[in-house]
């Protein structure tokens, strides 16, 4: 029996042997796995932490980015307050020029009403007074053509000293021109007139011209406006004048009854100067004068 037992017991230790060597070698396969996959994770904490020094390097550079921006925009917005306050010390320095100059237009103006009003008085002092004759009495028909003898006792009119003109050409024009804003058309044509005759060679002459043009559009006179017009298109061709007095001749020609040549008029701004504001209008009086015809037919 004993015999028997051991002969069992050496028969099952080969077995137990294998057994164990075969979970030796599982171990150590799984062990050489566990090697492996620690040794990729190795290798991809080593990539992880070379992206997270990359990540950091690009948000260091946007940082110091985004600090220079912030910089910049800290220095342009100064740049633009002091541009700001030069520009408003500038408007405010202006504006104290433009009440200087609106002073003095105004004395001006009150200066040229107080020489039309010498002027009237010396006008009607000078005036001859015509007594006719009586055709009965021959002397008295005589002597209403002679010089009447002088009066005991009378004394001549005092002679009033007119002041000078304005020589200065821009205070003669800013003198005419307040007379055109105001209204006053005729002595605004006097005013521009006497500018282009005394200062010829100013190259404000243009502008004067076209303002009397103006002038005889503003007070109805449009037979006299297209003339004036006319001047502009002939003396001034080629001046920023040359625009506005065709289209604004053409106005006047419609003021008249004279609707074709208004209409050859803006035809001729829209072809001439098709950028100016002028195109731009006589191509609305076109339109509305096509449109009046079509409804009218």
């Amino acid at each position: 029996m004993a015999r028997r037992l051991l002969i069992l017991v050496l028969l099952a230790l080969p077995a137990t042997a294998a057994a164990q060597n075969r979970e030796h070698q599982q171990i150590f396969a799984d062990l050489r796995m566990l090697q492996e996959q620690t040794q990729l994770l190795r290798v991809a904490i080593a990539e992880l932490a070379e992206a997270l020094k990359a990540v950091n390097t690009r948000v260091d550079e946007q940082a110091n980015l985004t600090r220079k921006l912030f910089a910049d925009q800290g220095v342009q917005i100064g740049s633009l307050t002091e541009n700001a306050r030069i520009l408003r010390e500038k408007m405010d320095a202006t504006n104290v020029s433009l009440s200087k100059d609106a002073h003095e237009m105004e004395t001006i103006r009150q200066e040229l009403a107080t020489q039309r009003t010498l002027l009237t008085q010396i006008i009607t002092m000078l005036t001859p007074v015509t007594v006719p004759g009586d055709p009965g009495n021959p002397t008295a028909a005589g002597a209403a053509g002679a010089t009447p003898p002088p009066v005991a006792g009378a004394t001549a009119p005092p002679s009033v000293q007119l002041p000078p003109p304005p020589q200065n050409p821009q205070r003669a024009f800013d003198s005419a021109f307040g007379d055109y804003a105001t209204g006053q058309f005729d002595f605004a044509i006097a005013g521009f007139q006497y500018y282009i005759e005394t200062f010829p060679t100013s190259p404000d002459v243009p502008k004067a011209r076209y303002h009397v043009a103006e002038s005889h559009y503003g007070k109805g006179a449009y037979k006299a406006a297209v003339a004036a017009y006319d001047q502009v298109l002939k003396l001034d061709k080629g001046t920023e004048w040359e625009a506005p007095a065709l289209y604004k001749q053409g106005l006047a020609y419609e003021q008249l009854g004279q609707t074709e040549r208004a209409k050859a008029n803006w035809e001729l701004v829209r072809k001439s100067f098709p950028d100016s504001s002028a195109a731009m209008m006589a191509a609305q009086n076109l339109a509305r004068i096509i449109k009046k015809t079509t409804i009218s037919n």
